[in-house]
């Protein structure tokens, strides 16, 4: 078999990101040369695994893409703080220009991708790309590329509940339609800009879809998620989108996870809170959290995030802004998540039983899907029960079908040659590629 040479990047997000390096360590294991092109902080991460890497030129950027970030968080913090339904159903003050930062974050990254893959010098066999809105670079280059959902895949089923609702495939089919147009009133804005810009890069056809937030596939595109939890009974899946059981990455560091000195000769079970890079910038949530399982009997490991300087720990906590997730999974009893798809495979793929807080989009989803599944709970933000959080905490631990669940989910992540399988089926499209051209 061929090697051939693969460009790989994501939108500036830590999810996407850790997805898109975990499915280009398979590239490599197959003798493929990965090149990773994202920004100069992340170059690190390409160097450990063996990658190349090429740097987004950021002299282009007029702006700050966290603070785009975290001003859009904060824009719109009161609404994420609200159910799903509630949060689009009035505009609250200054929403729109959230939106629009947003989408010139959009912009700005694929201004950065262009440049480097309308270079001559720089050549490629392909491109696998975990983006989350139509990227005109793609569409006007003739090298083939992949898309990647690292998304809850309800995105990719048209007869399931609405993406991003929360809504079990049991919920009554009354309210599906309702929050689909709930939703698409509520992104409006975000709409209408990003396809401003597909228009002005001559993409008539190319329409930006927050219903879904993945392209269309040019050729074949991969979900990552496990077959047991997969919404299968929902119909049939979109065209050319294939599952990928577990693209799971490496950690980042080789060290282990120490408990640390302080919870070592504490009482109860070891547990991992987060709420993931953009959740935990919530810092009002984010104490509200703390200071409830400040009440509880076990320890805790606290992801704090970005604005981590910010918060108080109790007795029973030890956190910093940025922990070794990976490793610190795997040594913990218990995750209780935001539900990001990502921190939500690496939990499954460990095999430890989680209790999920979703804070916004697919978040949501998970949260359910792990309800229907029977594999932990979900608790809400926006009416969080004091007593309720706490109970659920026990009751993981007390169910001892809820951890074997979990375990055959693990176990059949771990097994799978889906993965393998999936860069086979790449490789066969670039063959095709190429013997069309000679």
């Amino acid at each position: 078999m061929p090697s051939y040479r693969f460009l790989v990047t994501a939108i500036d997000a830590a999810g996407h990101i850790n997805s898109i390096l975990g499915f280009s360590e398979g590239l490599k294991a197959a003798g493929h040369e990965v090149c990773f092109v994202h920004r100069e902080k992340y170059r690190h991460m390409a160097v450990k695994r063996g990658f190349s890497f090429i740097p987004f030129d950021e002299s282009i950027w007029k702006v700050k893409l966290e603070e785009i970030t975290l001003t859009w968080l904060d824009v719109l913090a009161d609404k994420f703080r609200k159910d799903p339904v509630k949060r689009f159903l009035t505009k609250s003050p200054n929403e729109d220009e959230g939106f629009k930062n947003l989408s010139v974050y959009y912009d700005v990254i694929n201004q950065a991708l262009d440049r480097i893959i309308s270079d001559e010098s720089v050549k490629f066999d392909a491109m696998i790309i975990d983006f989350v809105s139509p990227s005109p670079p793609l569409y006007n280059n003739p090298i083939l590329w992949f898309p990647l959902c690292s998304l809850n895949p309800l995105v990719l089923y048209p007869l399931g509940p609405p993406p991003f609702s929360g809504y079990s495939v049991n919920s009554d089919k009354s309210n599906w339609d309702e929050f689909r147009k709930i939703y698409r009133q509520g992104h409006a804005t975000l709409i209408e800009n990003v396809n401003k810009d597909l228009d002005a890069a001559g993409l008539k056809e190319a329409r930006f879809n927050p219903a879904k937030y993945v392209d269309n596939p040019q050729t074949i595109g991969f979900y990552h998620y496990p077959a047991a939890l997969d919404y299968t009974e929902c119909g049939p899946i979109e065209p050319n989108w294939h599952r990928v059981e577990s693209f799971i990455r490496q950690p980042d560091s080789d060290t282990d996870f120490v408990v640390p000195e302080n919870l070592r000769d504490k009482p109860g079970k070891l547990i991992y809170f987060s709420l993931g890079s953009l959740g935990s910038a919530d810092t009002v949530m984010m104490q509200k959290f703390i200071n409830i399982l400040a009440k509880s009997p076990h320890k805790f490991i606290i992801s704090k995030g970005a604005r981590g300087d910010q918060l108080k720990l109790a007795d029973n906590m030890w956190g910093e802004n940025f922990v070794n997730q990976l490793k610190v999974i795997q040594s913990v009893d218990l995750v209780i998540t935001h539900g990001g798809n990502n921190t939500f495979m690496e939990t499954l793929y460990y095999g430890k039983p989680m209790i999920v807080f979703p804070y916004f989009y697919d978040q949501f989803d998970n949260a359910q899907r792990v309800v229907d599944k029977k594999i932990g709970f979900r608790v809400n933000p926006y009416d969080l029960d004091e007593d309720y959080f706490l109970d659920c905490i026990e009751k993981v631990f007390a169910d001892k079908e809820i951890k074997n669940r979990v375990e055959a989910i693990s176990q059949s992540m771990r097994n799978s040659n889906s993965l393998a399988e999936a860069i086979k089926m790449i490789e066969k499209q670039i063959e095709l590629k190429k013997a069309s051209v000679r």
